[in-house]
Parts: structure tokens; sequence; C-alpha cells
């Protein structure tokens, strides 16, 4: 019906006579398309679905979908501005009303040249149709808008689109666009430009990169809204000086980086990204200058050998929005001057400092994934709110640098080579590879705020996979062991000063080997606040290697095989609540040798079997102190003043091994409990043991509002700042 309408205003428009009405205007999608001069149309031919105008420019095609409407009047100003190009295989129907300003529109066996010259900005360029041997290549002098609706181009020798000129594109899609590349193309992408892209509108475009990248911008691309697919880019997937994703939906499938920031930044706000990239040595999302994700969805999934998920030359700040990174690619040896040198397959990586705000994180590093770490910064790691959930099961390997020097990798869920501060959040750390380690920084670590709510920080660390030789040795500590150099598990270790503030902090390392401990500082370690549960099966939960201070905190530390508490240098009580508990002999709960143990405020309770050595000393303390040995354990034991008022209401654990040691006890019925408390002043009092306990509450054996009944009772005399007795 449409085109027997068009038919008779077109016969009426012949049987016009000369003085009629002088302009014949084409109406389309509600604007003016095109118009002339009656007097300067010589003849209209009708050819399969076309109308063809004879004028005095030459032949004007238009396809009858191209035309809703014919009108004629005297007014030439109703014109629009838009240009219409549509596809149909090897031809091409074109409405240009801008012809004679400056516009010029050429076709030729379903390729389209657009050249704009006419210093007209926010010309409208609507596209559609299909043709599986075109292009579209257009050049201006100002500032245009590309509407994709619904055309699909596919150029065997070159890109679909190639916007040749440096103006800022305006891309709206509509329905279901298609672009698609040669493979034998020497051009950039399917889709390139010299000018900014900008993206937007409710339809999808995708995307087939066949010779290079899906789509290129020698300067910067955006999107604001659509739904782009990248299907398939033998290079990058999104290329450009920048990239800024603020809504819509993204999906890249690459050979090489999803999206290329190139040296300018990468800035997501909103929208979905999904990028997969199978290649060795690929970045999901990369720039040379800052990473932000602030708000929408990233899902990155890369499999290759030494790829990442998150790569920045610079920085890599998140301040909110959702990551879930799968890296299960390994790790690859790289010949340097120096020797080898390992590359690692990790989710986030940054050559200078990552920080975290806020989002919900998920970081995944299967067994596949031998040493990638979770989070890497060259530089620091600043963690101040989020979700975030690591998880690594790669197992760790020795390898040889160079001639007989050895070393070693290992998975790690967070690490940094500069410093490390966490002081809010909800961070889930688990390592089970060979030597993998939770939380690992090269310089401090910082944990906590000194006064804030142990709420705003949740920390929770767990490791199981055991050591690894590195290099072999003979004999060595204990004897037992085989001595040699190893790759040990670690749940926090800091290469410098570690400073506990506050902070709900657990720590469990199960593995059964010498090695695993659950924080550990190379450097003075400092507890000042938080709630600590901290649990090493093989090793120390707790380890300084030059002093430890405990000034506050709520600290509970125990090992099955080793100390609790360990320190090679002094060690300084001046408040908080500890318990540490080591369960074999001749294992301490608070070990610092012969060096200083200090006690001038807080509470501590420590169970250990008979064979410790670390007194308090007693010339450092300015508060008293009691170890005494028991000749049993499983006992619950109390200790009263001699006001009758209860300071400590304890079980002694089932303690193994035994033998010898100070002060005598032995025998692997033994055990020892270390006390002190600002309530623990001179005087008498009373030792209740073997009985048993009924209600109150229970932290890790310590009750506080129980009921005692039962049990033996000795008296002892409290003159000095530590003293030792026994229980038999």
């Amino acid at each position: 019906m449409k085109r027997f309408g068009l038919v008779l205003a077109l016969m009426a428009f012949l049987m016009m006579p000369a003085f009629a009405q002088e302009i014949l205007h084409i109406h389309h999608n509600g604007q003016v398309t095109y118009e002339a001069p009656v007097s300067d149309i010589d003849s209209v031919t009708f050819l399969g679905n076309n109308a063809l105008f004879s004028t005095d420019d030459g032949l004007q095609t238009f396809s009858f979908t191209d035309i809703d409407s014919i009108t004629f009047s005297s007014d030439t100003s109703l014109m629009g501005g838009d240009v219409y190009i549509n596809y149909y295989g090897s031809s091409v129907t074109v409405i240009n009303p801008l012809d004679s300003m400056g516009v010029t529109v050429t076709t030729s066996n379903g390729n389209v040249t657009v050249h704009s010259a006419g210093n007209i900005s926010d010309i409208n360029y609507h596209v559609a149709g299909n043709t599986t041997s075109g292009y579209l290549y257009i050049t201006s002098d100002k500032r245009y808008n590309l509407l994709l609706e619904g055309v699909s181009i596919t150029n065997p020798s070159g890109p679909a689109i190639y916007s040749v000129v440096d103006q800022k594109v305006h891309v709206f899609l509509s329905g279901n666009n298609v672009l698609t590349d040669g493979d034998t193309s020497s051009y950039k992408a399917a889709f390139q430009s010299k000018g900014q892209l900008i993206f937007g509108g409710t339809g999808s475009l995708t995307v087939n990169g066949l010779a290079k990248n899906g789509i290129h911008s020698d300067d910067h691309i955006k999107i604001n809204n659509g739904t782009i697919t990248v299907a398939s880019a033998v290079n990058d997937g999104l290329h450009c000086d920048y990239f800024v994703m603020e809504d819509g939906s993204l999906t890249v499938s690459a050979s090489g980086d999803g999206i290329d920031g190139d040296e300018g930044f990468v800035l997501v706000n909103g929208g979905t990204i999904n990028v997969t990239s199978t290649a060795a040595d690929t970045k999901g999302i990369k720039c040379d200058s800052t990473l932000t994700i602030n708000g929408g969805n990233v899902t990155i999934v890369c499999s290759g050998n030494q790829s990442k998920g998150l790569k920045s030359a610079q920085d890599v700040v998140i301040g909110g929005g959702v990551l879930n990174i799968t890296a299960s690619g390994s790790t690859v040896l790289e010949s340097t001057t120096a020797g080898n040198d390992p590359s690692y397959c990790s989710a986030i990586v940054a050559a200078q400092d990552v920080v975290i705000h806020d989002g919900e994180i998920t970081l995944t590093l299967p067994a596949s994934n031998h040493g990638g770490k979770g989070i890497s910064a060259d530089g620091n790691v600043t963690i101040s709110g989020g979700t975030l959930n690591i998880t690594t099961a790669g197992a760790g390997a020795a390898y040889t640098v160079s001639g007989s020097t050895k070393d070693s990798y290992s998975c790690c869920c967070i690490k940094s080579d500069g410093a490390m501060t966490i002081t809010g959040g909800n961070i889930t750390c688990s390592s089970s590879g060979s030597g993998g380690k939770g939380i690992r920084s090269d310089g401090d670590i910082v944990i906590g705020v000194l006064g804030e709510a142990d709420s705003n920080l949740v920390l929770n660390v767990s490791t199981s996979g055991e050591r690894f030789t590195v290099t072999s040795g003979g004999g060595g500590w204990p004897g037992s062991g085989g001595g040699g150099d190893y790759c040990n598990p670690k749940g926090i270790r800091g290469g410098g000063a570690v400073t506990i503030n506050s902070g709900v902090i657990t720590v469990n390392c199960t593995q059964n080997n010498e090695g695993g401990e659950g924080i550990e500082s190379k450097s003075i370690l400092t507890i000042n606040g938080g709630t600590l549960n901290i649990f090493a099966n093989g090793d120390d939960a707790i380890n300084a290697s030059s002093r430890l201070n405990i000034a506050g905190g709520t600290t509970y530390a125990a090992s099955s095989n080793n100390d609790a508490i360990d320190c090679n240098g002094p060690m300084y009580v001046s408040g908080g609540f500890t318990i540490a508990a080591a369960s074999k002999s001749p294992e301490e709960a608070f070990d610092c040798d012969s060096y200083t143990f200090s006690i001038t405020g807080g509470t501590i309770i420590g169970t250990a079997p008979s064979g410790m050595f670390s007194n308090p000393t007693a010339s450092a303390c300015t508060q008293h102190s009691l170890k005494y040995t028991h000749a049993g354990n499983n006992y619950v034991q109390l200790i009263r003043n001699s006001d009758n008022v209860e300071i400590l209401t304890f079980y002694v654990p089932a303690i193994s091994g035994g033998g010898g040691g100070w002060p005598g006890g032995g025998g692997s019925s033994s055990a020892i409990l270390t006390f002190s408390s600002p309530e623990f002043i001179a005087g008498s009092y009373t030792l209740k043991y073997g009985g048993s306990v009924s209600g109150g509450n229970n932290f890790h054996n310590y009750y506080t509002g129980a009921t005692y009944t039962g049990g033996s009772t000795k008296t002892f005399t409290v003159n000095s700042s530590f003293s030792a007795t026994s229980v038999n």
C-alpha cells in the first residue's frame, strides 16, 4: 500500500502544470530528507523497490523504505540535516540533503565514502542494511554522530568503518549491528577511528576483529550505554589512548588484551564488563596510567600463562563495584641478563600502588596457577574498605636463578614490595598450595586504626599448604630435620615492622611441618588493639625477629607443635589481654630466649609443657607475675586473693610431650601456666585445681562469671614481681 501511495503521488507530480507549487519534499522518520525544485527534475523512474529521480545534478535513487511521504510546497526551508546510508549487498542507497552544503557521499560496489567539508557540526549519519563486501569511510572537519540502525558490514580487505579525522564521533546504537574486517587487512581494527568514540543508545554492536583489534581509537573510547560485543580479536578487543565506562554492557573475547588504555587511564564507573582471554602474557584490562574501578560489574577470566586480570603501569584504585577475576594461567621463567626471572599469572597488578576503598572483590587462582598473586603491588597496598575474597590453590616451586643460585616462588593472596596498610573492610584470604602466603609485604604492615571499633575490619587468613625445599642441606634443627633452605607458608608476613591497632583478625595455619607461622614480623611486632585469634599447627602462632610489644587488644595465640608467641629479641607487655597456648614440649607460651621479658600492664595467661625458660625479667617488671607447674593437666584451676575475690579461672588443656626443664615437674603429664594481671598484687592467694566449672562465659578456656566446685587447694604468697611455685 505504501508503494501504491507513493506511485500515485509521483504520478500526480508528473501531471502538475508548470505554474504549480515549485518544491518537491521527501519525508522520512519525521524529517524532510530531500528536496529539489520541480523544474530541476527531468523524470521519475520506478525500478524494483526504488524510485529514481533524474535531476540536473544527476540521478538520485531512493528505496521505497526510505520514503514515508512526498509533499509539494513553495517552502525551501523544510529540509533536515540527516544523511541516510542504506546498504543492499553491493549497492547503496543514499539520502543526502546536505549535498549542496559541502557534504558529499560517493558509493561504489557497496563502498561508501563520506566527505564533510561544510563546517557543519553534529551531522547525523544513519546507517542500515547489509553488505558482505563494503565499508564506510568518513572524513569530517567537525564532530558528527554515527547512528547504527541495524547494519551489518563486512570488509574483506580492510575496516568495516573507518573515521579518518581527529574528530569526536558519537555512536548511537539501535537494533542489532555487526562489523567485521578481513583477516588480510593492514588497518588497526574492524572499527577504527582517529578521533574519540563515544557509544550510546539501546541497541547492540558485535565486532569481529579478524586482522588486529576489534575497536581502535587513536584518542579515547567511552561507553555511556548500549550492548557491545567484541566476539573475536586477533590483538586487543578495544585499544585506545584511554577508556571510560559509564553504563551499558561490554563483552570481549580477544587473543590480545581485552581493554588496552595504552599510555592513558582506565575508568569504570558503571555498566557490565566481561573479558575472556586465553593467550599467554595478556591482560584483561590494562593501561600505563591509573586504572580505576568505582562501580559496575567487572568479570575477567584469563587462562594464559603469565597473564594478568588488571594491570597498571601506575596505580590500581578500586572504590566500588563488583569485581570477579579468575586467573588460571601459570608462571613462566623468563631469561634475563641476571638469569631466570619468574613472571606470574596474577589477578590485580600495579607497578606502583594498589588502593581499595570499597567494592565486592573476588579473586580466584586455582590449582593450575603456580606462583600467582591475587593482589600484587610493586609499591604499597592500602585497603580501607570493601569485601574481598581471595583464594589461591597452586603449589609453589623452586627454580635456578643462574649457576648454582636457587630461589623459589609461591602463590600469595595479597603481596606488596613496599608497605601495606589495612584499616577496614571484610577480607578473607585462603592459600592452600605449598609455600602459599596469605598476606605478605616486603615493608611494614599496619592493620587497623588505633581507637576505632574492631568491627570496622574483619580479616580472615588461612594457609594449608606445606613448605617445600629450595636447597637441601645436612643436619639442622631439630634432629629429624634435614636442614637446607625452604619456601615456607605464612599467614601474615611483614618484611619490616608489623603493627596491629584494631580489627577482628583470625589466622589459621594448618600445615603439619615447620615454617607455617600465623603472624611473622622480620622486625618489630606491635599489638596495640584488636581481637586476634591466631593458630598455627606446625610452627609459631606469632613470631617477631627483633622485638615484640603487646600494649592492648585481646589476643589468643596457639600452636600445636611450636611456640605460641616467639620473639628473637626482647618482649614487652604493657596492656591488653593475651592467652598464649603451646601444646608440645619443649615449646613455650611466651618465648624470648634469654632476652628481656618485661610486664608492666595487661593480663597474660600462658600454658605450655614443662621445659619453659623465658621467665619474666624481675628488674623490668612493675606488675607481678606467677609461673607454676602442675604435675598434670586437663585441670580447671582458680586463684582467689586474700579477700576471696576470684582473679583467675582457667582450664589447662591437655598438653603432649614433656621431659625436664625448669622449674621441674617433668614427665609427659606436667604443664606450666604463666599468669600476670593488674589484679595480681603482693599478698596471699588460694589456688584451687582439679575441680569443675559451670556457667559463665568461656574465652579459649578463660572463664568469667562461672561457678567453680570441688578440686584441691594450695596457698601461696607473692612478695616479688616474679614468683614460681608448683602444684602436686
